[in-house]
């Protein structure tokens, strides 16, 4: 891990499947600041709304075709209390046409297609099975004539109202239907053609108003879509808010690197896994050479682009995995190692020192000496960890190493010692401890005062 805290933002937001482009964003937005009945999808819009509702509009298409055929197959035996005559004929209809007709129209509607196929399928169907019942009532007669028709009338009726449909289609349902049932009412042998027309009409009204309730239907669905599309946006606009947020927050706006906060949260974490062994935690903290006398003689903007630089040759310098690097604050660098060695964390920070020296990037306010030819270089300090030890304290430790280095005459590696003379410090306080003192009284005396 050459950094820490990263945070991907999304490339794109998804709702339900839905690809959101700026130009669905702006077209909702527009038709929801309108009148309700005024929504009009452009092609765009209108596929995505398709394709978020198809999977329910599946379900229920195909939910009304396995029950009307079930339906459809219990009428036969009814059939026979209500026209015994025509037992053969329901049998056909119902036994067999009705079903087959369902069966294919299940397998147009297992897969999405266009708004034209879904709406001609469903005509087709409605169609036949309306002109097979009316044959059926024609054979049947009497009183049974209009029973036949008025219930495969309801039927198809209920049917616009569920399937929702485009309202063109929902529309040419309607008038199939009503022609229909028209076609077969005016030779109804037991009313005349008024009456004919007369009932005609009345039920042409009330599919119509079933046509109309789906097309309110619709647009309120279609508002509805249009809503939680408008919700996806603001919730994506949000996310998206809160991750930039996040990365400046945790993030070098300059370098890329993560932050001194981000040093802080990570080392924490480091100490918090017991999985880790604190004594392969190195710290080595880098600072520019001269880097003032940089920014005073060629400006600031160059010190950035030499910060970015030297930033671009640690990331390159250290383990993918292992190391994370952070950029601590002006021109100082910090970067932790884990399942490191005293002899590995040296060869990294030697690795860096002579990456950054190969930059070979000119610091015009420093004279040439010592063979540097007055180029950018990098001091460096490292220091381990300990079990009983804090970051706070190993982090004092890599920072007075990295002034060693500065007092040695820079462009150098300082490995502190600090942690070996801590322990060192504590093995003689644990031999001193195991010592009686002068002061303290034999053992005798003292388990006679306890």
């Amino acid at each position: 891990m050459k950094t820490a805290g990263n945070i991907e933002a999304a490339a794109h937001d998804d709702a339900s499947g839905i690809a959101l482009t700026p130009a669905l964003e702006a077209e909702a937005e527009r038709l929801l600041a309108g009148r309700t009945r005024d929504i009009r999808f452009s092609t765009e819009m209108n596929r995505a709304y398709r394709m978020k509702t198809w999977p329910q509009r599946s379900k229920i298409a195909r939910a009304w075709m396995v029950w009307v055929a079930l339906i459809s197959l219990a009428f036969v035996p009814i059939s026979y209390l209500l026209a015994p005559d025509s037992l053969w004929l329901s049998g056909i209809i119902s036994g067999l046409l009705v079903p087959t007709l369902h069966a294919c129209a299940y397998l147009v509607w297992r897969k999405p297609h266009s708004a034209g196929v879904e709406g001609l399928s469903l005509l087709l169907l409605l169609s036949c099975i309306m002109v097979a019942y009316g044959f059926l009532a024609v054979d049947a007669g009497g009183s049974d004539y209009e029973r036949f028709l008025i219930c495969i009338l309801y039927a198809n009726t209920v049917a616009i109202v569920v399937f929702n449909l485009e309202y063109a289609w929902s529309l040419s349902l309607m008038i199939c239907t009503t022609a229909i049932f028209f076609a077969f009412e005016i030779f109804n042998p037991t009313i005349s053609h008024k009456e004919a027309i007369g009932v005609s009409v009345f039920y042409a009204m009330g599919i119509f108003a079933a046509t109309i309730a789906r097309k309110t239907q619709a647009l309120l669905g279609k508002k509805t879509f249009l809503m939680s599309l408008r919700d996806a946006y603001r919730s994506g606009a949000l996310k998206r808010a809160n991750q930039q947020l996040e990365i400046l927050a945790t993030r070098d706006p300059l370098t890329g690197l993560a932050n001194r906060r981000s040093a802080a949260e990570f080392t924490d974490r480091l100490w918090r896994d017991q999985t880790i062994p604190k004594a392969s935690i190195a710290f080595i903290m880098a600072d520019i050479d001269s880097f003032k006398r940089l920014n005073d003689s060629a400006g600031h903007a160059a010190g950035d682009v030499c910060i970015q630089q030297v930033a671009a040759a640690i990331e390159q310098s250290v383990r993918l995995r292992d190391d994370a690097v952070f950029r601590y604050g002006g021109e100082e660098f910090l970067i932790v190692l884990t399942n490191a060695t005293p002899d590995l964390a040296w060869t990294i920070a030697e690795r860096i020192r002579r990456a950054v020296e190969a930059l070979a990037v000119v610091n015009p306010g420093i004279t040439a000496m010592d063979g540097s030819a007055g180029r950018i270089t990098i001091s460096l300090g490292v220091a381990f960890a300990r079990d009983d030890t804090v970051p706070d304290l190993v982090m004092r430790w890599a920072d007075d190493s990295l002034y060693d280095a500065k007092r040695s005459g820079k462009n150098v590696v300082v490995l502190s010692t600090a942690h070996a003379a801590l322990a060192a410090e504590r093995s003689i306080a644990v031999v001193a401890a195991s010592q009686p003192s002068q002061s303290d009284p034999p053992p005798q005396f003292a388990s006679r005062i306890a």
